[in-house]
Order: C-alpha cells, then sequence, then structure tokens
C-alpha cells in the first residue's frame, strides 16, 4: 500500500510509538498488517527501531540532568547543536 508523504498520515505518525511497543493491541495488529504492506513505513520503521535500541543503551546518567533535576548543558553535547531549555 502506498501513500503520499504528508505528515498528517496517521500511520507514519504512529511509527515512534510502534517502534517503543507503545501501542494498544489493536493499534499494534493494525500497524504490523500496514508495515507488511507498506515499504516506505517498513523503512521508516526500521529506522526508529535502530533509534530506539541506541537508546536502550544509554546509562541513567546520560539522560538525567546533572543535581537532581536542574537544568544544565551537557558537556557532551556540542554547545551549536544544544537545544533550548525553553
Amino acid at each position: 500500500m502506498s501513500h503520499p508523504d504528508s505528515s498528517d498520515d496517521p500511520f507514519r505518525l504512529a511509527l515512534g510509538v510502534f517502534a517503543l511497543n507503545a501501542l494498544p493491541d489493536d493499534e499494534r495488529r493494525v500497524m504490523e498488517a500496514h508495515i507488511a504492506r507498506c515499504q516506505q513505513c517498513r523503512t521508516e520503521y526500521e529506522g526508529f527501531r535502530e533509534v530506539v535500541a541506541g537508546l536502550a543503551l544509554l546509562a541513567e546518567k546520560d539522560v538525567s540532568p546533572p543535581g537532581g533535576g536542574e537544568e544544565r548543558p551537557s558537556a557532551s553535547w556540542p554547545a551549536a547543536t544544544r537545544p533550548d531549555p525553553q
């Protein structure tokens, strides 16, 4: 099944949640069936799975702000690409 490259496509919007294994069972089954038919979504899903696998390798100290919740820039994140904490 082919679909337009649209940011409001419900299947594409749910791919990240699906990769995190966080969809309800009924939606998961629909997504599995769709990915079996749609190469574009299957390719994007595989990319999400790689990201999820990489996140699983991070230690708690790598994702927790230092000082018990105080937001500080990370020395390992280049200043030019650091997100604005707003």
